[in-house]
């Protein structure tokens, strides 16, 4: 039992760090500057607001409920200007164009994962961006644009690849750019809170070691895809696919032995397959290309 437990702590804490990796990832610690609060290690069109209007607020709507206290609203004004705060956006750190690297990772993360609510108008689509560097280059990076209401908290997952990175910037807007100069459409009101790398916060599993349980093959994949388990324990293995904004898209029971999964129904793109069993879970990037 001990040896057991000294694991379990091991494997939280390699969450922990692989989370805390994302600067005020849960929007927990903000700063009063004058008359407006900002969101310590982000950075937001506050300065640019003379108020009583602030385009990056502190909200008391969270997600997890029982995870933190707040989490950051971004909300648009089209009756003000980019040179007077009136678009909803913050940044890791910097408002530099083009954007810089504006905090370390270690390890290899490969997905953001966090939670949102959206309320757009006059066709915004709300963005989120992640972008890796390596000593100061862009090597890659992911997003996702999302131009309908969602009301209640969801989760999203971004995936990226990359081969090796030192540091990232992440992006929240709560509208679609096309150009650095282009604002919103309407008064858009994005939420996120909770965002973190690999893994949804509040639903961590037990054991989470990447490419240790389960393989894909082949990946990218077109029809058909071979699941190679380990599954010594020989327990009931649940298999979930999840679109890149964390919707259900399938589940099924896996029967004993099951080497060849039906992908046929899925369309060209990004997926996160999560292979679960009772104490275990773990998820990995499928990519449907024909």
């Amino acid at each position: 039992m001990k040896k057991f437990t000294i694991i379990l702590l091991v494997i939280l804490a390699m969450l922990f760090n692989t989370n805390a990796q994302i600067p005020n990832s849960g929007f927990e610690n903000w700063t009063t500057i004058g008359s407006y609060e900002n969101p310590d290690g982000w950075a937001t069109m506050n300065p640019y607001c003379a108020g009583p209007f602030y385009s990056s607020t502190k909200s008391t709507d969270h997600y997890p409920a029982n995870v933190g206290s707040y989490s950051i609203r971004l909300e648009n004004n089209t009756s003000l200007t980019q040179y007077t705060g009136g678009w909803g956006i913050s940044i890791t750190d910097t408002m530099a164009y083009p954007i810089q690297p504006s905090f370390r990772i270690v390890g290899h993360p490969d997905s953001l994962c966090g939670y949102y609510k959206y309320f757009p108008l006059n066709s915004d689509s709300l963005f989120i961006r992640i972008l890796v560097f390596q000593s100061g280059i862009v090597v890659g990076g992911g997003m996702i644009k999302i131009g309908v209401t969602v009301a209640t908290w969801t989760p999203f997952i971004i995936p990226f690849t990359y081969s090796s990175a030192d540091s990232a910037t992440i992006m929240l807007l709560a509208f679609s750019p096309t150009g650095p100069t282009d604002g919103p459409n309407g008064n858009s009101v994005l939420y996120i809170d909770n965002l973190s790398f690999d893994s949804l916060v509040g639903s961590v599993p037990l054991r989470t070691l990447k490419n240790t349980m389960f393989n894909l093959f082949p990946n990218p994949a077109s029809d058909i895809v071979t699941l190679n388990i380990d599954n010594t324990e020989k327990s009931d293995i649940i298999l979930n696919i999840y679109n890149v904004v964390g919707e259900l898209i399938s589940s099924e029971k896996l029967q004993e032995n099951q080497q060849k999964i039906n992908t046929g129904n899925l369309n060209n793109g990004v997926y996160i397959v999560e292979i679960k069993s009772e104490g275990w879970a773990e998820k990995q990037k499928l990519i449907i290309q024909r």
